[in-house]
C-alpha cells in the first residue's frame, strides 16, 4: 500500500488585489478550467464568528477584503503602508488519500480531514484565521485558510525604539511570521507539524519529502497551472506550425505529383502520336498486302484452271496412248515417258518392217 502525504503551503497576499482575486475564485466568478462548476455546491465555506473565537462554517463564500479589514480592526492591528497584506495556508493530501474503492472522492472524509485540519491551525494560531474554504470541485481536495500574521511591534525601526514599552502596536506582518532568515527553517517544521496534527487526528499521513530528498522544484497551484498553460500555449504553437509544415509539404507533393502528372501525361501522349502513326502506317502496309494477296488470289486462280486444262489434255493424251498402246498390242506401264517411250519404241519397230504400220482412227 502507498503511502499518503500531506503538505503545507503559505502564499503571501501582497496586495488587496491578491486578496479581491482570493474572493472571486471563492465566489466562482472566475471560469477557470481546472474548476467543475456541476461540484461546486459541495464546497464549504468558514468565517470568524466573535461569539465561537474562531472560524464557523457560513453558507456563502466569504469577502476576504472585508473579513481582513473587520477582524484586523476588532484586534486593533494596523498595516504599514508597503506590508504584504494576510497570508493563504493551503492545506494538500495526496490524490489517493481522498478516494473511495471505486475511485471516487469520499466527501465524509475530506470534510473529516478539513476539520482536523482548521482544528490544528487554529489551536496554533488563535484568532488570526479570518476566513477558509474546502474545496472540493477541483480535481483534489484541499483546505485554504486566510489568515492575519500578527507581530507585535516594540520599536519605530531598527534604530529608533519605542520609549515607552507598553505602547507596543500591534501590526501584520507576513515577514515577521513566515519570512526573513528563519523563514525556510519555519516552514519546514510546519510540514512536520501538521504531520503530526494528522496522526494524531487519526489520519495515516506522512510528511511530505523534503526537497533535497526529491529533488523537486515546488511550484504554487497558480504557478503550476500558468506552467500547464504555457506548456499547453507552446504545443498548441508546435502543433500550428506542424500543421503549417505538413501543409507546405502537402502542396509541395501536390506540386511535384502534378508537374510528374505532367510530365507522364505529356510522354502519354507522345506515345499515342506515335502508336497513331504506326497504326496509320501498319494499315497503309496492311492495305498493300491486301491487294498484293487479291493479285496473288487472281493468278492462283488463273494457274488453277490452267493446271485444270493441264491435267485435261494429259487425261486425253493417257487415254489416247492407252488406246495406241492396246492397237499395238504393247504393255504400256509405268510413268508417262516410260510408256511413250514403250510407244515409240512399238511404231519405230513397225515402220521398220516388223509388222503392220499403225494407223490411228
Amino acid at each position: 500500500m502507498s503511502k499518503h502525504f500531506i503538505a503545507l503551503r503559505v502564499r503571501p497576499l501582497r496586495k488587496w488585489s491578491d486578496v479581491a482575486a482570493a474572493t472571486e475564485h471563492g465566489q466562482r466568478t472566475r471560469r477557470v478550467d481546472h474548476v467543475d462548476l456541476a461540484r461546486s455546491h459541495l464546497n464549504e465555506h468558514f468565517e470568524y464568528d466573535p461569539e465561537a473565537g474562531g472560524l464557523a462554517k457560513v453558507g456563502e463564500p466569504a469577502d476576504i477584503t472585508v473579513a481582513f479589514r473587520r477582524r484586523a480592526e476588532q484586534l486593533g492591528a494596523r498595516w504599514h503602508k508597503t506590508a504584504i497584506v494576510g497570508t493563504e495556508i493551503m492545506f494538500i493530501a495526496s490524490p489517493e488519500f481522498f478516494t473511495g474503492g471505486d475511485s471516487t472522492c469520499d466527501l465524509s472524509r475530506a470534510h473529516r480531514w478539513a476539520e482536523a485540519c482548521l482544528k490544528a491551525w487554529e489551536g496554533l494560531f488563535p484568532g488570526q484565521s479570518v476566513a477558509a474554504r474546502l474545496d472540493l470541485d477541483e480535481t483534489t481536495p484541499h483546505l485554504s485558510i486566510f489568515f492575519l500574521p500578527l507581530h507585535v511591534r516594540h520599536y519605530r525601526s531598527e534604530t529608533r525604539r519605542l520609549k515607552d514599552p507598553c505602547s507596543a502596536r500591534l501590526t501584520i506582518s507576513h515577514n515577521k511570521t513566515f519570512g526573513e532568515a528563519k523563514g525556510p527553517d519555519i516552514l519546514s517544521m510546519l510540514q512536520s507539524w501538521i504531520a503530526a496534527e494528522m496522526q494524531a487526528a487519526g489520519f495515516d499521513l506522512k510528511r511530505g519529502l523534503r526537497v533535497d530528498e526529491t529533488g523537486a522544484t515546488n511550484k504554487t497551484p497558480t504557478a503550476g497551472r500558468r506552467a500547464v498553460a504555457a506548456a499547453r500555449q507552446l504545443a498548441a504553437e508546435i502543433e500550428e506550425i506542424a500543421r503549417q509544415d505538413a501543409a507546405d509539404r502537402r502542396l509541395q507533393t501536390e506540386l511535384e505529383i502534378n508537374s510528374k502528372l505532367i510530365e507522364v501525361s505529356t510522354t502519354i501522349d507522345a506515345v499515342h502520336e506515335k502508336l497513331h502513326a504506326e497504326d496509320a502506317r501498319n494499315r497503309t502496309v496492311a492495305e498493300e498486302l491486301q491487294g498484293e494477296r487479291q493479285v496473288l488470289d487472281a493468278e492462283w486462280m488463273k494457274l488453277r484452271e490452267a493446271q485444270d486444262k493441264l491435267l485435261n489434255r494429259i487425261q486425253t493424251l493417257d487415254r489416247v496412248m492407252h488406246d495406241i498402246a492396246r492397237e499395238l498390242g504393247v504393255t504400256a506401264t509405268g510413268t508417262f515417258w516410260s510408256r511413250l517411250k514403250a510407244i515409240a519404241d512399238a511404231i519405230e519397230e513397225r515402220r521398220g518392217g516388223g509388222g503392220p504400220a499403225f494407223r490411228p482412227g
